[in-house]
């Protein structure tokens, strides 16, 4: 079990020192397939390793989740479903974020390691996960 966890911390953000640390703004917003959304109100958010729902290509290298930055609409998630979306409070979150190096410095786009736990979110808008 331990070699697993040290394992883990390797492909986090120990192998990840190419990432620039960003400050986040109090709210961040996360987008999701409505079918998660029961598991994420027991669960919280939980990092994610590379899927198909991943490009193979990115330049992370772990699990992780992904939010924005920003409390513009326009710059958040459009995956073309009408997906859920979720503030994320950071006020009491010790969570580290990134700037995600999938999109070179806009500190909009940003990651964490870190899990974020179902207080600390909240499901501002209900998708259906129809597609447009």
């Amino acid at each position: 079990m331990r070699y697993v966890k040290l394992f883990e911390d390797f492909l986090s953000e120990s192998n990840n020192l190419h990432l620039i640390e960003v400050k986040p703004n109090k709210f961040l917003y996360h987008t999701s397939n409505p079918k998660f959304r029961d598991k994420i109100s027991k669960e919280g958010l939980i990092t994610q390793g590379k899927s198909e729902a991943w490009l193979s290509d990115t330049h992370i290298d772990g699990k992780v989740i992904f939010a924005v930055n920003s409390d513009n609409k326009k710059d958040w998630w459009d995956s073309t479903y009408d997906d859920d979306i979720y503030q994320i409070d950071t006020t009491n979150l010790k969570n580290t974020w990134y700037v995600d190096p999938n999109f070179k410095l806009d500190a909009k786009r940003i990651i964490s390691f870190e899990n974020i736990p179902a207080k600390s979110i909240k499901l501002i808008y209900k998708g259906t996960g129809d597609g447009d």
